[in-house]
């Protein structure tokens, strides 16, 4: 009897969630941050530079101005390789008019000691 009640109530929270929900609901799962793009980048050119680590972790330290015109998108991930884990910020300056990429730096920051 209760694994009967358990049963139809996994249904109809099933049944509910297929159904959908309200129109905006999906429009803001599939809505992305202003810095999604950069962060896509970061990883790349991570993993470019880091062959062979596994990123396991990321972080967005946020925008900050850059030189006339320029910004600075700033990142912080966290990267697995050879049995040790550390982290490495990416700063990637961009054209603000333009959204243009001009320049990725990468900066292996040291570790805490575990």
């Amino acid at each position: 009897m209760i694994k009967q009640v358990i049963l139809k109530a996994i249904m109809l929270c099933i049944s509910l969630s297929v159904q959908g929900g309200h129109p905006d609901d999906t429009a803001a799962l599939l809505a992305q941050p202003a810095y999604a793009q950069w962060g896509r980048v970061a990883m790349e050119e991570t993993a470019k530079a880091y062959q062979g680590a596994s990123i396991v972790d990321y972080k967005y330290e946020g925008r900050q101005p850059g030189a006339t015109g320029e910004a600075k998108e700033v990142f912080r991930l966290w990267l697995r390789q050879d049995g040790r884990e550390f982290p490495v910020r990416v700063t990637i300056t961009v054209e603000t008019s333009t959204e243009r990429l001009v320049n990725v730096k990468l900066e292996e920051l040291p570790s805490r000691g575990k």
